[in-house]
């Protein structure tokens, strides 16, 4: 899986944090440009693909796709 956050769009609330049944994400203190704080992805590997982190983002800064298989 490949879990894209864009930083730019992203306005830290938290919403992807609590949906993820995997906890993929996780609070933490990085800031993008505008001063918002951005979830961390610490659990990258345990997606399960079910894209609620996605559904529910009100900015649609997340995307999360399938890699490609040999990659």
């Amino acid at each position: 899986m490949k879990i894209i956050i864009e930083e730019n769009l992203c306005k830290g609330c938290g919403f992807c944090i609590e949906v993820c049944p995997e906890h993929i994400f996780k609070e933490s203190d990085n800031l993008n440009k505008k001063g918002y704080t951005q979830p961390e992805i610490v659990n990258p590997d345990s997606c399960i693909f079910c894209k609620k982190c996605e559904l529910i983002c009100p900015e649609m800064a997340i995307s999360v796709e399938k890699e490609e298989e040999g990659k």
